[in-house]
């Protein structure tokens, strides 16, 4: 059976694809972080509210490490169906988010 590791240029882009999702959460929590800090936004996710709130270095660890978790994940794993599914489902939702955020922002700025 093929797995993701017989396909190198199907890896490199299961690569690409996890540091480009490690790249949207970086933006999501720095824009999260912005939003919080001048009260400009309230967390909708209660889970991620009670690691702010809690502590900060906390909030951007566990939002920076899931993505690189999954990362890791892509480059050890020899399901390739199920890690592009996950994959592909994080990247659309990350980029609901920024396009959020980015809404915001321009709400703010007007």
């Amino acid at each position: 059976m093929n797995t993701v590791k017989d396909f190198p240029i199907q890896q490199n882009r299961l690569l690409n694809a996890g540091f480009l999702l490690a790249c949207l959460c970086l933006l999501d929590a720095v824009f999260t972080d912005y939003g919080l800090r001048l009260g400009l936004i309230e967390e909708a996710n209660l889970l991620v509210a009670f690691l702010y709130e809690q502590s900060i270095p906390l909030f951007y660890v566990v939002k920076l490490g899931l993505p690189l978790i999954l990362l890791y994940i892509v480059t050890v794993s020899s399901s390739g169906i199920v890690v592009r599914i996950a994959l592909t489902t994080a990247l659309f939702i990350y980029i609901a988010v920024l396009c959020m955020h980015i809404f915001w922002l321009i709400m703010v700025a007007i």
